[in-house]
């Protein structure tokens, strides 16, 4: 399912006492694929495989890693949220994520923290590289991609009045500057984000915007190690949901991690800026000649699906996310939006002239924008947020105007 970490404070004994107790028949587990002694690191959670007599398998999930980046009860939300995405899944008939069987937010239990215990998605976690897997076996895992996420926003869609994906982009923005005003993101600076909220603008498609707006559920970390598939390349199942949320259809269907342009470890690099920067920027957007056949044969699949018309509400979220994919700056597009939930990707861009060298011409007054352009993004924030955690017009400029 994933890489696997480093034994972390919880005992082995612990894991399976608590399997045991909640499945309450008096079973005993025991562990598989020696997790006892190297549990699968997913991102924020180390993972145990638990099999039981009767061969069911669960996942226990114990979030190490958050929990020495998160307070006690931002925690114990963590956890909550993840088992609520679950469970939402699963009571929309969503068939592809695991299914949560327990989950305490607490620390009084077996291992003494909080945790998830979900079913087993059997298989291996997909390797995808430039040359892995190829030809048909490459395009059937893109085709099935495609079908999943078509019917995650199938299954989750609900309508939301005055939310556009502008809006809500333009909104999560706007905390970032209050947060940064107030000194909760000292990393962070007004002026950048203020750009970044012009940018955002720029990184929607106008043509999609409608009232009411069409929200659904969005993996956000659709990655090679998050797709399960067995020996045949047929998925299994979808796992790490932790950071799934609901969002407008067209930032939903934002291209797949696997298939995007991402600096490595933006949060250690950020800093690292290259001398040349147009140069970096145009090299470092160029696709390669895999991710370009790639992203084709997901167009050529979408648009297959929209010439059925024996099936046009998938045919009508099949024309959003072709829409969306085939847009010439995608991988710009992608960064811009992602920014708006990543701390380390949001420094990463702004040290990178939100990568606007030699790319983006119709932009390039971003690069170095005027203080009438930076108070025209400060008017607009003033409109919709007032003045709110005591901050003022004035306080803002004062911080929006330093380099």
């Amino acid at each position: 399912m994933a890489t696997h970490a480093p034994t972390g404070p919880v005992s082995p004994g612990q894991i399976l006492t608590l399997a045991s107790s909640i499945r309450g028949d008096g079973s005993s587990p025991v562990f598989s694929f020696g997790t006892d002694h190297k549990p699968f690191n997913a991102g924020e959670c180390r993972v145990y495989a638990v099999k039981f007599p009767d061969n069911v398998t669960w996942a226990v999930r114990v979030p190490v890693q958050a929990g020495e980046d998160l307070a006690p009860a931002a925690l114990s939300c963590f956890v909550d949220a993840h088992a609520k995405i679950l469970t939402k899944l699963t009571d929309a008939g969503f068939r592809w994520s695991p299914k949560l069987i327990h989950h305490d937010t607490g620390s009084d239990n077996a291992i003494g923290c909080p945790y998830l215990i979900l079913s087993w998605i059997h298989g291996t976690a997909l390797e995808w590289t430039d040359t892995v897997p190829s030809g048909e076996l490459r395009a059937k895992v893109l085709h099935q991609v495609v079908d999943i996420q078509l019917e995650l926003a199938e299954c989750t869609k609900k309508l939301r009045h005055d939310a556009s994906s502008s809006s809500f982009l333009t909104g999560m923005v706007d905390g970032q500057v209050r947060r940064t005003a107030t000194g909760k993101v000292p990393e962070f600076r007004v002026r950048d984000c203020l750009i970044h909220r012009a940018l955002v603008r720029h990184a929607v498609d106008k043509t999609l915007e409608f009232d009411p707006t069409i929200f659904a559920v969005s993996h956000e970390n659709l990655a090679a190690h998050s797709i399960i598939v067995d020996a045949d390349h047929n998925i299994t199942g979808i796992t790490d949901w932790t950071f799934a949320r609901a969002l407008p259809l067209q930032l939903a269907f934002r291209l797949p991690r696997f298939l995007a342009i991402e600096p490595e470890n933006p949060r250690e690099t950020a800093s690292q800026v290259p001398h040349n920067i147009e140069a970096f920027t145009t090299q470092f957007l160029q696709p390669s000649a895999s991710l370009i056949a790639d992203r084709q044969v997901i167009r050529f699949y979408l648009s297959s699906l929209i010439s059925n018309s024996e099936k046009l509400e998938r045919a009508s979220l099949a024309q959003t996310m072709k829409t969306v994919h085939s847009k010439p700056d995608a991988s710009w597009r992608y960064l811009v939006i992602e920014a708006c939930f990543s701390k380390g990707l949001h420094d990463w861009l702004a040290q990178r002239s939100w990568l606007l060298h030699g790319t983006k011409a119709d932009l390039a007054a971003f690069i170095n924008p005027s203080q009438e352009m930076i108070k025209e993004e400060l008017d607009g924030l003033m409109k919709t947020t007032g003045t709110k955690e005591g901050l003022t017009h004035d306080s803002l400029w004062e911080e929006a105007i330093k380099h």
